[in-house]
């Protein structure tokens, strides 16, 4: 037989062995891996139920408590996944009272956690957690009992708003009062407007908004204009953009004659396509 016919008959032999080697045996490991990483997620999947994650947080290593604790803050999020009995309720609370000696971000989420609930039962407890000796710790309770609209906590935080605690600390009381809307707090916010830290007074003025108070209304109209953010340095384009959003959500669901001419000039001038929109939106509703 010549060369010619030898090399016909190993040409299909080599075309299988090219074929084998970089398409087939490829494919095949890539499949295995697929089946491997799916079989490995079944073999460890956790079902996130909030009494599986507080069991966790009870009894589970360091690391596991505190990311259970996480968990479940996000986890609250849902109002259909929230429980209301009674057993959930004083787990939440002993837990809570017992992470004082816990991982700091155990107590922290647990607390945040409380606020999602909406449950005012919660009040009592996260109140106490303003003494924390955590700051973190303390911010959480202020937020949380914002978020719970916990009447009770207004004097404690008329306090920290007119104190000189750290600028974090009275920023979660102003905007959980802007939450509460109890009115004892408008002398508050108002001496709060002239505060030297800019966060102080943007979040004073939309708590006042909140709580209908035209006080604040100098500072919203200037934090509808992009230009007013050039005198911040640390504030770019897009943090300044969410803000502006931020602001117009709070305005649209009423009409504010004082906030006409920021409007128009966003709807027509803006750069930023959402902004724009947003602002013929609510011109176009209250207008």
């Amino acid at each position: 037989m010549d060369n010619k016919s030898n090399q016909q008959i190993n040409n299909p032999s080599k075309i299988y062995a090219l074929f084998y080697s970089f398409f087939l045996i490829p494919l095949m490991m890539t499949i295995f891996g697929v089946l491997f990483f799916f079989l490995f997620k079944m073999l460890t999947y956790e079902e996130q139920d909030p009494y599986h994650l507080l069991n966790n947080i009870k009894s589970g290593s360091l690391t596991k408590r505190w990311q259970s604790a996480y968990e479940l803050s996000n986890l609250m999020t849902d109002p259909n996944k929230i429980p209301t009995d009674d057993l959930f309720i004083n787990q939440m609370i002993s837990i809570y009272t017992k992470s004082i000696h816990d991982d700091p971000r155990v107590r922290t989420y647990i607390a945040l956690a409380m606020g999602q609930t909406e449950n005012i039962i919660f009040g009592d407890i996260l109140l106490d957690g303003l003494n924390d000796t955590n700051l973190d710790n303390r911010i959480a309770a202020i937020k949380s009992l914002g978020s719970l609209k916990y009447q009770q906590s207004v004097d404690t935080l008329n306090k920290i708003i007119a104190s000189e605690d750290s600028e974090e600390e009275r920023l979660a009381a102003i905007i959980s009062i802007g939450e509460i809307k109890n009115s004892s707090s408008i002398p508050f916010l108002i001496e709060a407007l002239d505060d030297e830290e800019a966060n102080i007074r943007w979040d004073t003025a939309i708590s006042l908004y909140k709580m209908n108070n035209k006080s604040g209304y100098r500072i919203i109209e200037r934090l509808l204009s992009r230009d007013y953010y050039m005198n911040y340095k640390n504030v770019d384009f897009n943090e300044a953009s969410n803000t502006i959003l931020t602001v117009l959500a709070l305005i649209s669901p009423k009409h504010s004659e004082e906030f006409e001419d920021e409007l128009l000039f966003l709807s027509i001038n803006e750069k930023n396509i959402k902004i724009r929109e947003f602002s013929m939106k609510i011109l176009a509703e209250h207008y």
